[in-house]
Parts: structure tokens; sequence; C-alpha cells
């Protein structure tokens, strides 16, 4: 089923526009800058709850990142569907990226990020979540993930998330002088 959907979307939905699209919806160099200037204003002029909000989610992505290019990368051992020699009628669209491939790294930040800015803002979860579905799906267009490496990815970056809100959202609740409490 895994080789299916992602000859499907790889290969059946290819054409021009969508190159174009999925390449850069993906590409977290071309997010990085705004991400970093949205995470200064918070902690700027965001008050009690952009500042929580900041810390959770540099927490989720400081725990997410590294535990999956160091410790579940390796220890799944899943290489991409662009090192697989079997796989000739894959596209790649725009490298092919490191060896391994389950969980996606991608797919698990921006659902990290999305559940803490949810918890914080709610209506963030209307652009965030479908921007991180967007995204996912942009790693299997491009032939880096198989289906089943983002659905992993989404989850632990959403049960990450979900884990660093349980001792934040108290703290930022009580700290915050009633005002968060109101809000959530």
């Amino acid at each position: 089923m895994d080789l299916t959907i992602l000859k499907f979307v790889n290969v059946t939905l290819a054409n021009p526009a969508f190159d174009i699209f999925f390449k850069y919806i993906g590409d977290l160099n071309l997010w990085r800058w705004p991400l970093a200037l949205a995470l200064a204003l918070l902690l700027w002029k965001g008050g009690p709850r952009g500042r929580w909000f900041a810390l959770a989610a540099v927490m989720a992505v400081a725990i997410v990142d590294p535990s999956i290019h160091y410790i579940l990368k390796p220890l799944f051992g899943r290489l991409r569907p662009c090192k697989e020699a079997a796989l000739v009628w894959l596209r790649l669209i725009d490298g092919c990226g490191g060896k391994y491939s389950l969980p996606s790294s991608h797919a698990a930040n921006l659902m990290a990020i999305a559940v803490v800015s949810g918890s914080f803002y709610k209506k963030s979860r209307y652009f965030l979540y479908p921007l991180a579905i967007l995204v996912a799906i942009s790693r299997v267009y491009l032939g880096v993930h198989y289906p089943t490496d983002i659905l992993a990815g989404a989850a632990y970056g959403a049960a990450i998330g979900i884990l660093v809100l349980i001792p934040i959202k108290p703290l930022a609740r009580k700290k915050s002088s009633g005002y968060l409490a109101a809000q959530t």
C-alpha cells in the first residue's frame, strides 16, 4: 500500500505546477527566517502567552529533531525511496536527502509546532494544520519519503507536542495571572 500511494502522489499527480509548489512548501530554508522573526516578535511583543508558547515550541522541536536524526532513523534504518534502486519509476524533484526516511522530521517538526501553537492560539490551527499536512505530502511528492514515514513523523511530532504541553500549560496558566487561563 505504501508503494501504491507513493507512486500515485509522486507519479500520477505529477505536473509542473505541483513540482514548483511542493519543492518550495517543504523547503525549511525558506521558512527558517520567517519562523525566527515570528519567534522573536512573540518573545518581544507576545506577552506572557507568547513567551510560554515560544518556550514550548522550541522545547518540542529541540526534542523532536535530534531524536529523529540520532535515534529513530538509525534505529529503524529504512532507506529513503530515492535510495532504492528498484524504484526506477520514482521522480526525484530536488535531491534525495539523508540515507534514512522513517520517520519524517519535516512532518514531525511541523506537527509538533502546530500542536503547541494550536494550544496557545486556537485560530492558528486553521493555518498550521493544513500547512503541516501540505509539507508532509510534499515529502512524498518529492520522492524522499514513503507515506508511512510522514504518518509516523506527524504522529511522533504531535505526541511530543502534547507531552511538552503537559508541564508547560499549567505553569503558563499559573504564571500568566489568569490571562492564559481565560483564553483556554
